[in-house]
C-alpha cells in the first residue's frame, strides 16, 4: 500500500467518524471561535449532556482516540468511558460523584497512562446545560517527578531510601513520639569487614555485597520500606508501633531483638574468603529520646559496643554507654601549638573521648581508621605535626603500615603516684612506640616529683596550668635541653610571658586571640598597606549594593593586592580558572560570593603581622557557621553567619576595641549586637565557637541538642571547614 492509499483510508475513516457525530455539524456555525478555545493541543476535550450521556463535542485529540471505534451508538457511557475507567463515577449524570465542579482529579486510561481531569457544567451553544471534561496527559510529568523522587530520596546503588527520606519519615511521626503515642527502634546496621572486601576485591565487589544485604533484608516484611542507607556500609532500620502495644521497655527490647535476629547472617559471595556479618546497635524511643539525632547517636554508641564485643551481634543501648563517647560520635577540635608568639608548630587533635580513665580497647582499628579518614590526611598541612592521644590501636599492623608516623606525636599521661611496676610498663610501651617510628610526648608530669625515666625517653613534655611550681619547672627545663617543653592552657598574653620567662619554647592555648587596646584611644592609625585591606573590608561588609567601581579602584592601586586576589579566585577553594581581571571575576562570582572572598583576602592582609592562628580561627569560624546555618532548627542567614565569624576576632588583628572596629564597618544590627553585647541572634553561635575551640564538649553537646543538629554532621562540618581553610591558604 502506497502513501497516497494510507492518506485516502485515513480521510475515509475521519469522514465516517464525522458522520457518526453529525450533530457536531449543526453547531459548527454557532461554535465559531469556541472550537479554537476547546481544542488545546495538550488536552482531550469532550462535552456531554443528557441522561443518555450524548457526546455533543469532541476536540481533535479526543477524536483521534475514538476514530477506530465501531458501532452506531456514540455516547460517553458506551464509548469514551471505556477508554477511561472511572470517568462515569466522576460525572454528575452518574449520580455518584463527590468531586465539585472545577476540582481536578486523576484517572488512568486503559493503557495505564495518567490524566488529570477538570469537569465543569456550562450552557452549550444552544443554551442547554452540558458537562465538559478536559483531560491532560500527565504521565511524562509523573515520570519526571518519580525520577526526581528517586534522585532525592532513594539510594541509587541499593534502591532503598536514603538519609533525607529517613529525616522526613521521622519528622512525620515526631510529634507522636514526643507525645509518647508511638514506641519503636532506631537500629544502626554496619557490615563487619566490609572495608577489607573493598580493599581486597575492589569496590564493584563491595557494591554487590551491599545489594545482597539490602535484597535479603527487603524480603523481610518487617523491614520492607523501613530500611535506609546512611552511606557506605551503614544502614538504619526505623520501626514503630502504638505505644500501648508494649507495656515496658523490656517487652519492647525482647520483641525487636527477635525481629532483628533474622538479619544476623553472613553476606559472603562465592570465592571470597572474607565473611561480611552484621553488627547492630539499637536505641529505643521514646525511652532514649524523641529526636532523631539523639537516637542515632545512641544507636551508634551501641553499635560500637557490639563491634568491640566481637561483631556479628545485636547490642541494645544502655545509659551507661553514653559516658564513653566513641570516635564516630565525637567532636574533633584542632588546637594550635605555637612556637613563640606567631609561628605554628602543629595541632593537638582534641576529641570528646579524651579524658577516659583507661584505654579499654573498645576503640577498634576500623574506628581509628574511620577517624583518620574523616580528618583526611591529605587535608592536613604537610609541614605541621599532630599530637594524638595514645591508643592500643596505634601499634596494630595496619596502622603501623598506613599511618604517616612522621606527622604524628603520641601523647601518654604520666600516672600520679606511679609504682615502679607502672613505670616499667609505661617505659615498655614508650620503647615500642619509639621503635616503630613515633615521636613521644609526656603529659601530666608533676614538676615536684617528675618521673625521670619517662622524661629521658620523651621528645616533648607538656606542663598543665595546674602545675604551679615555676622554679622547679625552670630547673627541669634547663637540665633537659634535648626535650622540647610545651606550656599548656596559655590563654592570655600574661600566661604567655610567664611561660616564656620560665624557659618554655612552645605554647598551647589561645593567647593570640586577646588584645589590650589603649584605654581612651579614639582613633587607630592603620599602616599604608593595611589601609587598602581595611577599605575592602568596609566595602564588602555592607548590606547594600556593592560599589564595584570603588572596589576595582582600591585593588588596582595595589599590585600585590591585585595579585593575591586573582590567586585566590583561581584557587581550588573558589573553583574558578583562568580569571585574569577583576571584572571577569565579578561576572563569574556574583555579589555575595565576591563579598565573602574579598573579606577573606582583606582579613589575611590585615592580620599578616599577627599569629597565623588568628586568621585561621576567624576563617574556620566563618566557614563552620556558614555550613551549619541551613541545618539549624531555626534557619540562620548563611551570609550573616559567615560575616559574624569573620569579624569576631578582627578587632584583635586591628589592635582595636570591638566598638572602634564596628564604627568603621557597616554591619546589620543583628551582627553588631551579637559581637558587642552578646545579646543578638548570633550570640549563642559565638559561644558555640569558643566552646568548640576550648573543647568544652558538654556545652557543645547542649548547643547541638538545642538546635536539633546531628553530632556526626557537626564534626564532619568542622573538618570540612578546616579543609576549606587549608585549600584557601595554599594559594
Amino acid at each position: 500500500m502506497g502513501f497516497s492509499d494510507i492518506i485516502q483510508k485515513a480521510n475515509q475513516a475521519k469522514d465516517k467518524m464525522m458522520q457518526k457525530f453529525s450533530h457536531r455539524a449543526e453547531f459548527r456555525s454557532i461554535l465559531g471561535d469556541i472550537s479554537g478555545i476547546l481544542d488545546p493541543h495538550d488536552m482531550e476535550v469532550i462535552v456531554v449532556r443528557g441522561k443518555n450521556c450524548d457526546v455533543v463535542y469532541t476536540n481533535t485529540r479526543a477524536e483521534d482516540r475514538l476514530i477506530n471505534e465501531e458501532g452506531e451508538v456514540f455516547t460517553c457511557k458506551a464509548v469514551y468511558s471505556k477508554h477511561f475507567p472511572g470517568l462515569c463515577e466522576n460525572c454528575p449524570y452518574g449520580g455518584k460523584t463527590e468531586v465539585a465542579d472545577g476540582t481536578p482529579f486523576e484517572i488512568d486510561d486503559r493503557d495505564g497512562r495518567s490524566f488529570v481531569v477538570r469537569r465543569n457544567t456550562l450552557n452549550w451553544a444552544d443554551g442547554k446545560p452540558a458537562t465538559i471534561f478536559m483531560m491532560r496527559d500527565i504521565t511524562p510529568e509523573k515520570e519526571a517527578n518519580d525520577r526526581l523522587y528517586m534522585l532525592a530520596y532513594v539510594d541509587q546503588l541499593t534502591g532503598v531510601p536514603n538519609r533525607q527520606k529517613l529525616k522526613e519519615d521521622f519528622a512525620e511521626v515526631e510529634d507522636k513520639i514526643n507525645g509518647k503515642e508511638l514506641s519503636g527502634i532506631v537500629a544502626l546496621f554496619d557490615l563487619d569487614h566490609f572495608k577489607t572486601v573493598n580493599d581486597t576485591y575492589g569496590h564493584n565487589t563491595g557494591d554487590v555485597v551491599l545489594r545482597r544485604l539490602t535484597d535479603h533484608l527487603s524480603e523481610n516484611p518487617d523491614f520492607k520500606g523501613k530500611l535506609y542507607r546512611l552511606g557506605g556500609d551503614e544502614f538504619i532500620l526505623f520501626l514503630s508501633n502504638p505505644a500501648s502495644k508494649f507495656s515496658s521497655l523490656e517487652q519492647l527490647q525482647s520483641h525487636y531483638t527477635k525481629v532483628l535476629s533474622s538479619a544476623l547472617r553472613a553476606y559472603t559471595l562465592p570465592n571470597i574468603d572474607v565473611k561480611c556479618t552484621l553488627s547492630i546497635g539499637v536505641s529505643f524511643f521514646p525511652y532514649h529520646g524523641a529526636a532523631l539525632s539523639d537516637l542515632l547517636r545512641k544507636a551508634d554508641i551501641a553499635l560500637y559496643q557490639a563491634k568491640a564485643a566481637g561483631r556479628n551481634q545485636i547490642l541494645l543501648f544502655e545509659d551507661h554507654y553514653d559516658k564513653a563517647q566513641k570516635f564516630k560520635d565525637m567532636f574533633i577540635n584542632i588546637q594550635p601549638v605555637l612556637l613563640g608568639a606567631g609561628k605554628t608548630f602543629g595541632y593537638e587533635l582534641v576529641d570528646r573521648s579524651q579524658g577516659d580513665d583507661d584505654d579499654d580497647g573498645t576503640v577498634t582499628l576500623s574506628e581509628f581508621n574511620r577517624t583518620l579518614d574523616a580528618l583526611g590526611l591529605g587535608d592536613l598541612e604537610n609541614n605541621l605535626h599532630y599530637f594524638i592521644t595514645y591508643s592500643k590501636q596505634l601499634l596494630s599492623p595496619t596502622v603501623l603500615k598506613n599511618l604517616p608516623k612522621e606527622k604524628f606525636i603520641v601523647q601518654m599521661a604520666a600516672q600520679p603516684k606511679a609504682t615502679k611496676a607502672d613505670i616499667q610498663k609505661d617505659i615498655k610501651i614508650y620503647e615500642e612506640l619509639r621503635n616503630n617510628g613515633y615521636k613521644l610526648a609526656l603529659t601530666g608530669l608533676d614538676s615536684g616529683a617528675p618521673v625521670l625515666e619517662l622524661l629521658a625517653i620523651a621528645d616533648y613534655c607538656k606542663f598543665a596550668a595546674s602545675d604551679t611550681n615555676r622554679v622547679r619547672q625552670k630547673v627541669m627545663i634547663a637540665k633537659n635541653q634535648r626535650v622540647r617543653f610545651i606550656a599548656t592552657d596559655v590563654d592570655t598574653m600574661e600566661d604567655y610571658q610567664a611561660a616564656k620567662d620560665g624557659g618554655f619554647n612552645m605554647f598551647q592555648g589561645f593567647y593570640f586571640n586577646t588584645n589590650t587596646p589603649a584605654v581612651g584611644r579614639k582613633t587607630k592609625e592603620v599602616s599604608p598597606l593595611k589601609v587598602n585591606y581595611f577599605r575592602l573590608m568596609q566595602l564588602s561588609s555592607t548590606e547594600d549594593y556593592m560599589d564595584f567601581k570603588e572596589i576595582s579602584a582600591v585593588i588596582a592601586s595595589d599590585v600585590a593586592l591585585s595579585y593575591k586576589l586573582l590567586r585566590i579566585l583561581n584557587s581550588a577553594a573558589v573553583g574558578l580558572r583562568n580569571v585574569s581581571s577583576i571584572s571577569t571575576a565579578v561576572s563569574y562570582m556574583g555579589e555575595e560570593s565576591l563579598k565573602k572572598w574579598i573579606a577573606v583576602l582583606a582579613l589575611r592582609g590585615i592580620a599578616e603581622d599577627k599569629p597565623l592562628e588568628l586568621v585561621r580561627m576567624s576563617l574556620i569560624r566563618a566557614r563552620f557557621g556558614e555550613l551549619l546555618a541551613p541545618c539549624f532548627r531555626i534557619k540562620r542567614n548563611p551570609q550573616q553567619v559567615f560575616m559574624v565569624g569573620m569579624l569576631s576576632l578582627l578587632h584583635i588583628a586591628m589592635d582595636m576595641t570591638k566598638e572602634e572596629l564596628l564604627e568603621d564597618i557597616p554591619v546589620t544590627e543583628e551582627i553588631r549586637s551579637s559581637l558587642l553585647t552578646r545579646t543578638g541572634i548570633y550570640s549563642d553561635l559565638l559561644r558555640f565557637y569558643e566552646n568548640y575551640e576550648y573543647a568544652n564538649w558538654d556545652a557543645v553537646s547542649q548547643f547541638v541538642e538545642e538546635n536539633q543538629l546531628d553530632s556526626t554532621m557537626v564534626s564532619d562540618t568542622y573538618i570540612a571547614s578546616v579543609k576549606w581553610y587549608n585549600d584557601l591558604t595554599a594559594t
